[in-house]
């Protein structure tokens, strides 16, 4: 929950210092259930191209419906443990008190989404390339 909490203050520092105070709590919410999506199909991904396809017990249509449900569950569970009722103004005072406006460990919030991203795209190449034929 440490983590959470800080990857949401630095993000929702990054929303105020961009201009976007008045949705800064939405926007820092949604760019970590964004990133954990990204984790998610990144993990679809990868298992799809190393995995023959006799051994899926899943289909591709079940995998569908399941990621939607999955994302809409994390946006209301993520709501309710960072918005709901102002915890975010909790989380930002006792982020401040820690770190002080410091921008000690910020590489970790830009590096968080940044490898989810590059495994994503890993996944969706190497799944490209064993589709031709290459891998």
């Amino acid at each position: 929950m440490k983590y959470l909490e800080f990857l949401y203050y630095r993000y929702y520092n990054s929303q105020v210092r961009l201009g976007n105070r008045d949705v800064a709590p939405f926007s820092a919410m949604l760019i970590i259930v964004f990133t954990i999506m990204l984790y998610y199909f990144s993990f679809f991904f990868l298992t799809i191209t190393f995995i023959p396809k006799e051994y899926m017990v899943l289909n591709t249509s079940f995998i569908k419906f399941f990621s939607v449900v999955l994302f809409f569950s994390l946006i209301a569970v993520f709501y309710f443990l960072l918005i709901h009722k102002g915890k975010y103004k909790q989380i930002i005072k006792s982020k401040e008190k820690e770190y002080g406006g410091k921008g000690k460990r910020s590489f970790v919030a830009i590096l968080f989404p940044l490898i989810g991203f590059l495994l994503f795209n890993l996944g969706w190449i190497l799944k490209m390339l064993q589709n031709q034929g290459r891998l």
